[in-house]
């Protein structure tokens, strides 16, 4: 009998150690999106990415989305209480006082894109520069939070559009209730000289078609999710109110359970994943413009705006930089640091800054 217990005894252990965590066992992780299936950080991020983790690696997800587990600004709490193990995407923005510095990506820029802003905030993100108390901005916005993040495909360019007015002088602007998504853009709206109306996209639809508000900043390719091309007719192109950037994230106690092998797969898969979501999204952009423009939708680059009009947004477009590095540092972060480090990212990407913010950051463009 003795012998019997032992040999079953070893039997049970023998199976113990092959199910344990180790080189070659599977993982399944729990990964989370606030947004619904149809978003493109979602089908054309979320899903992709986590198809080619289970393709190439032991880990297989359990996937949730619209919220079904943790919702919209809620995503931190959901991975630091272990509710999730992977949040695709963590909006930074909606976690107020959080992430300060991670609406950099919104501040207004030229000759941007989604691509080209994707990989400057990645670029951001491995930077070694110091920022304040030996800490770049990846240990002082999530380092320091016990976060391992990426970037996803930044959002396209964000464009000022009306419900039909045509804005070809800074009176045309003057008190116009418009829509805004964010802190950042919010500023961007007063500086311009409307009024902001701050609403999720969901909402704006009905705002627009009652009046309540005649116009907003949003991205047009992002125009499909909400029908918004149905309503907005007139756009000015070729200044970016900021593209809208955000994390694909996980604890770094969630990372450390990775074998080695696993994590150079994820990074290089994330990576992978968010140059392809963002080709996906710059794409988007033009044939959601094309739509528009087949039923009437004007779109006009602000090259071609009145002088005054265009004097007036490059002013408005710098002081917004301006407020929100000295309202930020007020704070207490390192918003000029890390803004001179993001302009000359984006500079190296072919963009350009306002001429009043490469001044204000003593920035050099040619």
């Amino acid at each position: 009998m003795l012998k019997l217990a032992g040999t079953a005894f070893s039997a049970v252990l023998a199976a113990a150690l092959v199910a344990a965590p180790g080189a070659s066992s599977a993982k399944e992780l729990v990964i989370s999106a606030a947004l619904s299936k149809p978003h493109i950080w979602v089908g054309s991020h979320m899903d992709p990415f986590a198809d080619a983790i289970e393709k190439e690696t032991d880990i297989t997800f359990t996937r949730y989305y619209a919220g079904e587990l943790v919702s919209l600004g809620r995503e931190l709490d959901g991975l630091t209480s272990g509710t999730i193990d992977v949040s695709a995407p963590m909006l930074a923005p909606y976690h107020e006082g959080m992430f300060p510095l991670s609406d950099i990506s919104q501040l207004p820029t030229f000759n941007t894109n989604s691509a080209s802003v994707t990989r400057a905030f990645q670029k951001l993100l491995d930077s070694d520069v110091e920022l304040k108390d030996g800490k770049t901005f990846y240990e002082y916005e999530l380092g320091s939070k016990g976060l391992r993040a990426w970037a996803l495909g930044a959002s396209g360019p964000y464009a000022l559009s009306t419900t039909g007015k045509e804005i070809r002088s800074p009176a045309d602007l003057k008190g116009m209730p418009m829509r805004a998504g964010s802190a950042l853009h919010t500023m961007a709206v007063q500086q311009l000289g409307a009024t902001p109306v701050t609403l999720p996209s969901a909402q704006a639809y009905e705002a627009l078609s009652r009046g309540t508000i005649n116009g907003m900043v949003s991205s047009v390719g992002d125009w499909k999710s909400y029908s918004f091309q149905e309503i907005l007719k007139y756009t000015i192109t070729g200044m970016s109110i900021g593209n809208w950037e955000s994390y694909l994230a996980m604890t770094e106690d969630t990372w450390k359970s990775l074998t080695d092998k696993e994590r150079q797969t994820w990074d290089r898969i994330a990576r992978e994943a968010a140059d392809k979501n963002a080709a996906i999204i710059d794409q988007q952009d033009i044939d959601v413009q094309k739509a528009s423009e087949a039923t009437g939708g004007k779109f006009v680059d602000i090259k071609t705006l009145p002088q005054e009009m265009q004097d007036h947004m490059a002013k408005a477009t710098s002081n917004t930089w301006i407020q929100w590095i000295e309202q930020t540092e007020k704070a207490g972060h390192p918003a000029k640091a890390a803004a001179k480090l993001w302009a000359q990212l984006i500079l190296d990407e072919g963009g350009s800054l306002p001429q009043g913010a490469a001044d204000y950051l003593d920035i050099k463009q040619k």
